[in-house]
This record gives C-alpha cells, sequence and structure tokens, in this order.
C-alpha cells in the first residue's frame, strides 16, 4: 500500500527518510502515524527491487536521500491505473491516488475519478437504505425506537459526507473534461 504513495512522493524529487515519513503521515488519517519499523523496510525493499536507489550526502551531517529510478516511475503509473480493491485500505488507496493524479495523464486520472465516484455512489446507496431501514425499525420495534432514530442520525452523517465527496468528484470530473465534451 505505502510503494504507490512512496514512489509518488518521489517523483516530485529526491527526498530523506524523515520527510518521505512526513508525507506518508500527512496523506493517511490524522490519528495514524507510519513508523520507522514501516517506511524504511519499505523503502529498502523498493530498491532491492530496483525502484528507488539511496545516496548519503554530506551538509553538516550525513543523510540519506532517496532518488525514484525510471523502473520506479513505471511502477508508480502501473499502481496508479490498477483497481482499488474493495477492502479497509480502499479509503486511504484513494488518498494516495488523488494526491498524484497530477502525475499521470489526463484519461488515467478521469478513470481514477470516475472509479472513486462509483465508490462514492455505492457506498451512497448502502447509507440511504440503512437509514430507512433504521426508519422501518423504529416502527416496527417500538421499545427500541429510541436507538433506531440515533442510527438513523448516524447515518444521515454518513449521507451527507457521502453527498459531499460526490459534489466534489463530479467538480473533478468536470474541471478534466475537455471544453467541446463539455459543451454536449
Amino acid at each position: 500500500m505505502y510503494d504507490l504513495l512512496l514512489l509518488g512522493s518521489l517523483i516530485t524529487g529526491d527526498k530523506t527518510g524523515y520527510k518521505l515519513q512526513k508525507i506518508v503521515g500527512s496523506a493517511l488519517q490524522p490519528m495514524r502515524k507510519v513508523s520507522s519499523g514501516v517506511l524504511y523496510p519499505s523503502l529498502e525493499r523498493l530498491e532491492k527491487d530496483g525502484l528507488v536507489t539511496s545516496r548519503l550526502y554530506e551538509e553538516g551531517r550525513k543523510i540519506k536521500l532517496w532518488h525514484i529510478t525510471s523502473e520506479g516511475v513505471a511502477r508508480f503509473i502501473e499502481l496508479m491505473k490498477e483497481k482499488i480493491p474493495s477492502d479497509a485500505k480502499r479509503n486511504d488507496m484513494i488518498h494516495f491516488k488523488l494526491r498524484s493524479l497530477d502525475s499521470v495523464t489526463l484519461a488515467d486520472q478521469l478513470a481514477i475519478l470516475n472509479e472513486f465516484k462509483l465508490f462514492i455512489e455505492k457506498d451512497l446507496a448502502f447509507y440511504q437504505q440503512a437509514q430507512e431501514d433504521m426508519a422501518a425499525h423504529q416502527e416496527r420495534f417500538p421499545e427500541n425506537a429510541e436507538r433506531f432514530r440515533i442510527l438513523a442520525e448516524a447515518y444521515e452523517l454518513d449521507i451527507q459526507m457521502a453527498q459531499t465527496k460526490r459534489t466534489w468528484i463530479n467538480k473533478q470530473i468536470a474541471d478534466r473534461k475537455p471544453a467541446k465534451d463539455q459543451q454536449d
């Protein structure tokens, strides 16, 4: 999972492990941190695979700079084109790809955005159906009506967030469509 973000971060230039750790950490949800025990083995594996190189650089003290190779750039583009799995890491993968959209072709950008849109639409339909179910349960099970009302309200938050994401993604897609397509 981190390969995409590490390679994407290095496309913009060489970076230290410390800088990469900050970048990866900022790409994750606020409460998640990336430990050195995860980062450096990932970088070393990428180096072993020929996707990155490292070199020591001295500027007052020794620091290691990581550099993406041409093979690394090709692998990054492959990762950007891969379908996003529908698992627990889905949201992280979407966010990683969104942060690197400028590093791929317009066609690939639109493919990624449309894939994200499909996830959002499915999520929205799920939340709306769940909210309807909770409303029905309030009537069928009056002894637990308060519990179902609270659950319905929680789904309302999910619905609002999904609708906001849908609005955002539609704008991103529209902004990338050629002028001719927008006139049709």
